[in-house]
């Protein structure tokens, strides 16, 4: 990232920093701060930031990443550490878990910092590629829906109009790769039109239990996108979004059965059974109609198209590992484990097939 001219640490009072109403995180659209700490303490992790500052004092070296705004700054980066700081400097401000929080201030002793190290920004674009590195692809990593709202808006504030391009660029920017920027900024299009539905009524579903990863991890597969209306290849993917079966979709997803179980859960396995049946119309239609997906999967002919591209997602989901390489400090076991398992498959797989063609030339 380039370096700012305005990039060192200045103290600025407690009572001049503002939470970020636009921060990817929050699952809302929040009226006050006071929205943004209720939603913040609902986390419990917070109570322990508390604690933990609380012992030891806030460490220069967690500056927050502030930007102007008229006489106070809005806090962009640091926001988690923010609520802490403002809780226990007056813990009136909070509405909920008032009793862990007396506990909390009864075993401080750095109740009241109000001069907080800051590096101050001019504007939000100049620290949104620090951004993008640090939690989307970086040590700090949000999840998945954050991740999708904050490449949507960086396009947003983009000059460039053209999808791919943008992509590229982001790519860039946060160390990955441009086809998972699309998907992602695709995903969060669609999951902005199934909040204005209301999450099509379906029971207990909302804001906090709606799983992204699924529309994320759906986009990977043509047939799905084509069921929906999407074509990833178009500079406006969602332009043909057919909302009839986006709506399908998400019921498949989140409704659940007298036994607590959705139609289609939300795994790979899941979704290329889903992907497969969605290739024929007729046993489209059949599971639309309440054919369970094991039923509708199995009425589908196996031939070598099937076999093609069941190979070809494997190796576009090895692409995507490979692409998180540089990213992990430390491999486990099981990572060794399960390349091993890929590896002697693979071999038996391509035995299969040679053996089959010595048998068809024989």
């Amino acid at each position: 990232m380039k370096k700012m001219k305005n990039e060192k640490i200045q103290h600025i009072n407690l009572n001049k920093l503002k939470l970020d109403f636009k921060n990817p995180r929050l699952p809302i659209a929040p009226s006050s701060e006071d929205t943004i700490i209720k939603w913040m303490l609902e986390d419990a992790s917070i109570l322990e930031l508390m604690l933990a500052i609380g012992q030891n004092g806030f460490f220069i070296g967690e500056a927050l990443l502030v930007m102007k705004d008229n006489d106070k700054f809005i806090v962009l980066e640091g926001n988690r550490r923010l609520t802490a700081l403002k809780i226990l400097d007056n813990p009136k401000l909070a509405t909920i878990r008032q009793r862990k929080i007396e506990q909390i201030l009864d075993e401080t002793i750095h109740k009241n910092i109000v001069d907080i190290p800051c590096i101050i920004f001019e504007k939000r674009e100049d620290i949104l590629k620090y951004l993008g590195y640090r939690h989307v692809t970086g040590v700090k990593s949000w999840g998945i829906l954050a991740k999708a709202k904050y490449l949507y808006h960086l396009k947003d504030m983009s000059n460039e109009k053209n999808l791919k391009k943008q992509a590229r660029e982001l790519a860039k920017q946060i160390g990955s790769r441009s086809d998972y920027v699309i998907r992602l900024i695709t995903g969060y299009e669609i999951y902005k039109i199934i909040e204005d539905n209301g999450f099509y009524k379906i029971p207990k579903l909302d804001k906090t239990t709606f799983h992204f990863n699924y529309i994320a991890d759906a986009l990977r597969y043509e047939n799905i996108n084509l069921f929906i209306g999407i074509n990833l290849d178009s500079d406006i993917p969602s332009e043909k979004l057919d909302k009839k079966n986006l709506n399908n979709l998400i019921h498949w997803f989140f409704e659940k059965n007298s036994q607590n179980r959705s139609r289609v859960l939300g795994d790979s396995d899941n979704l290329q059974k889903l992907n497969k049946l969605l290739s024929n119309s007729e046993v489209t239609k059949k599971f639309i109609d309440g054919l369970s997906l094991e039923e509708a999967y199995n009425l589908v002919e196996v031939d070598s198209g099937t076999f093609t591209e069941e190979l070809y997602s494997s190796l576009q989901e090895l692409k995507t590992a490979h692409s998180y390489i540089h990213q992990i400090q430390k491999h486990n076991d099981r990572d060794i484990e399960i390349l091993g398992e890929i590896v002697n498959l693979c071999k038996v797989i391509k035995n299969t097939i040679n053996s089959k063609d010595d048998d068809w030339t024989l």
